[in-house]
């Protein structure tokens, strides 16, 4: 009987429990984040909508870590301040720090992870840049047929293994640097069988092949179309004035015909002229079509081809005409919906302010779909019809700090895209939309 009466008063307070977890007041404090960025200087309101007598049982305390004994005392990065609403946190000095709301001063009801981070200022981009990329390794971007001595095509290459998107790293061992080395291994083997080794995905692989002669080149081939790099036009984003380092397009480089990201051997960047515009259309993306400027204030490496752009250092310092100072940064919590500008070049090499809206903001997303754009200015509506190829990586700015970039296009409607915070690509720092010029090679 008495184990009935403990399983009954067991079903009955987990019931109550329950229940109180639905009431109005505690999704109040359940709802409250559990993480939040603040920038120094920065505070930020904690609503609680509770009764009052419930309200004055509740208090927030900041948990600090355990220090030792010979250490001196350190002063938290926030304060936290009640006030009639809830309670108010102020960012006093970058660091990490947990607080809690307790009832009745011990029971833990809803604990926060605080971030501060310091202020920080760049120089906004805009700038129109040439990109030369040339990838670790060779990559295998299609199947060239081989024309034998009996006038059949055959596939050395794929009837091996080989598959599109493979990076040929290396011939019998000898490292690659272009396709030109490539071609020479293939010339001096001939008939002979080579070993080629081949990195997909996260696997190496070895392959041999034994190379074909070809009919209608009269040379050795082992049937391949391949390439080493690719060259294109995009947008410069940002640049570091403390460390010349900078940040550009906003997204990864990919191959244009496998679709992979490419990684980077060695790459430059160069500034570069808009010598015409091709306008979107509705399932018809435009692009801006360049040239290169060696003469031009820009030129740098690029040690990084990430998911969040292109990154690397500059020579020369570099400057933007429309922003004689830095800009503040302004991070994800802080972008909200409504006007907004642009920094982008449609003619030679002037950088230009455009109208836009954002749409959409999705503050916990990091796949450099952060932001919904549209463009709303009449001037660059009428040369691009909106968002266009090479416009990747064009700054956004917002009450006069930037926000993020320019990263894709809506396919069905050139007015609208998708813009990166800069979370994400200030998260890559060291210490596509790139118009590419295809040239491929077959072997």
């Amino acid at each position: 009987m008495r184990n009935r009466i403990r399983s009954l008063t067991g079903i009955l307070l987990s019931v109550f429990i329950i229940a109180l977890c639905f009431t109005p007041q505690a999704q109040t404090i359940f709802c409250l984040p559990t993480y939040q960025k603040l920038v120094v200087g920065e505070s930020s309101k904690i609503l609680l909508d509770l009764p009052e007598q419930v309200k004055s049982k509740i208090q927030m305390q900041v948990m600090t870590p355990a220090q030792s004994v010979f250490a001196a005392p350190k002063d938290p990065p926030i304060t936290v301040n009640q006030n009639p609403t809830g309670y108010e946190i102020m960012a006093l000095k970058p660091g990490k720090v947990d607080v809690r709301l307790n009832l009745w001063g011990y029971i833990p009801l809803k604990s926060m992870a605080i971030e501060t981070i310091p202020t920080k200022r760049l120089v906004a981009g805009g700038h129109s840049i040439g990109v030369l990329l040339q990838s670790r390794g060779i990559m295998v971007v299609g199947y060239a047929p081989v024309m034998d001595t009996d006038g059949k095509k055959v596939y050395p290459a794929r009837d091996q293994g080989v598959e599109i998107g493979d990076l040929i790293q290396s011939v019998d061992g000898q490292s690659l640097s272009s396709e030109n080395d490539l071609a020479r291994a293939i010339d001096t083997k001939k008939d002979q069988e080579l070993i080629l080794n081949i990195k997909r995905a996260d696997h190496n692989l070895s392959i041999p092949i034994q190379a074909q002669f070809c009919s209608e080149t009269n040379r050795y081939r082992i049937g391949l179309y391949v390439r080493d790099g690719v060259v294109g036009v995009g947008t410069l984003s940002f640049w570091d004035p403390e460390t010349s380092e900078y940040a550009a397009l906003g997204h990864i480089i990919v191959d244009a015909d496998t679709k992979q990201g490419i990684n980077v051997l060695r790459g430059r960047i160069v500034s570069a002229s808009v010598q015409s515009i091709k306008p979107g259309k509705p399932g018809q993306p435009g692009e801006k079509i360049g040239i290169f400027d060696s003469k031009g204030q820009i030129e740098g490496n690029i040690t990084k081809n990430c998911y969040f752009g292109i990154f690397g250092k500059t020579s020369e310092d570099v400057e933007n005409p429309l922003s004689a100072y830095t800009m503040e940064v302004a991070y994800a919590h802080q972008v909200k919906e409504g006007k907004a500008q642009i920094f982008t070049v449609v003619n030679g090499s002037d950088i230009e302010k455009f109208d836009v809206q954002i749409e959409k903001v999705y503050p916990n997303r990091d796949d450099g779909k952060s932001m919904v754009i549209r463009v709303v200015d009449p001037r660059l509506l009428s040369i691009t019809g909106g968002i266009i190829q090479g416009m990747s990586g064009s700054p956004i700015i917002q009450d006069n700090k930037i926000v993020g970039a320019i990263t894709h296009v809506f396919l069905n409607d050139p007015t609208r895209g998708y813009g990166i915070f800069m979370d994400n690509m200030l998260s890559e720092m060291p210490g596509g939309d790139l118009s590419q010029k295809r040239v491929s090679t077959n072997f």
